[in-house]
């Protein structure tokens, strides 16, 4: 027995001084990393113009029967050029869209509102198709058609309480009913 508590006391002593010595953290920091503070970040937003935007979503459209109705407006330019506005129309009901365009030329963020409310059921099933469109206008070899009709369900669905906001790919996606409106960035 008392072998046994010497054999303890001296493993003790080994393991207590291990314990007793704080870790060392070693930062490694780029030599450079000071001169990099003061350059641009990447610029942000949607991977196109506002004409690919555009383009892109009335060829989306005619992919729901339920959409293929959806009018785009004429885009008219606004704050010399940095935003374009159009509206989108079906079925009596009607969305405007506002397009800002970053200093690359291409989309920053697009920003559909409607004025009558998510219980206006055009309003929703043109917010609902807008969604599927900007989807599908993302990512056309990525998201498929059964894929993009679901998460753009998913997407008002969960924004019923508060506003949702999801990842989508490079970009993300916010709803919200109200005000309600959709902003991709």
């Amino acid at each position: 027995m008392i072998g046994r508590l010497a054999m303890c006391a001296l493993l003790a002593t080994q393991v207590m001084p291990a314990f007793a010595v704080k870790d060392e953290v070693e930062y490694l920091i780029p030599e450079d990393w000071d001169s990099k503070k003061d350059e641009a970040k990447p610029i942000d937003g949607l991977p196109l113009t506002s004409k690919g935007l555009e383009s892109g979503m009335k060829k989306r459209f005619k992919e729901v029967p339920q959409c293929s109705g959806v009018a785009l407006g004429k885009a008219q330019a606004m704050k010399n050029g940095e935003v374009f506005y159009q509206t989108l129309s079906l079925n009596g009901a009607q969305l405007e869209m506002f397009v800002d365009i970053n200093s690359a030329g291409k989309v920053g963020n697009a920003k559909f509102l409607g004025s009558k409310g998510a219980k206006d059921d055009p309003e929703l099933r043109l917010m609902m198709c807008s969604t599927y469109a900007v989807m599908r206008t993302l990512q056309p070899d990525l998201e498929s058609s059964e894929a993009a009709l679901k998460s753009s369900t998913r997407a008002w669905t969960l924004s019923k309480q508060k506003p949702f906001a999801m990842a989508f790919y490079f970009n993300t996606i916010k709803t919200q009913y109200v005000p309600f409106e959709m902003n991709v960035y």
